[in-house]
């Protein structure tokens, strides 16, 4: 499974648990199950197993951030299908940092013009354009 497409899962993964409301024991495993492979441990397996941690231990702080900045938007309005490829990207840029910027905005625009509607690759770009100017300023102090 190449990273693109394990991004891709933890996306769903982050969808099913806005739309179930509940955490997903064992992600590993689920998504095993569902692609009937267990090739995501092998190649994918930390990737996926770190970005859901993180989105764990960070969510409050993430979901505020999309908030901040998602002008003339309450957080209710965003789809979830959005809100899934927010949280992913902001927790690879913010808490993981390994991914260089630029891969996962793109990465994330990719996902939005796949799952979502015409409008959305700019709404989640502009949001992830601010996270990141705001992490330089806090960088710089």
């Amino acid at each position: 499974m190449s990273r693109r497409l394990a991004r891709e899962a933890v996306m769903c993964l982050l969808y099913e648990r806005e739309i179930q409301g509940e955490k997903i024991e064992g992600t590993l495993h689920e998504m095993e199950d569902v692609l009937h492979t267990s090739r995501i441990i092998d190649k994918q397996g930390e990737y996926i197993d770190s970005v859901i941690n993180a989105f764990d231990a960070h969510q409050e702080e993430t979901d505020a951030m999309i908030e901040k900045y998602s002008r003339d938007w309450s957080f209710d309005r965003i789809s979830k299908v959005d809100l899934s490829i927010l949280r992913l990207s902001i927790i690879e840029l913010v808490y993981l940092r390994d991914i260089p910027v630029r891969v996962s905005v793109n990465e994330a625009v990719e996902l939005a013009k796949k799952y979502s509607d015409d409008k959305s690759p700019s709404f989640i770009n502009g949001i992830l354009a601010s996270v990141i100017g705001e992490c330089r300023e806090e960088e710089a102090e």
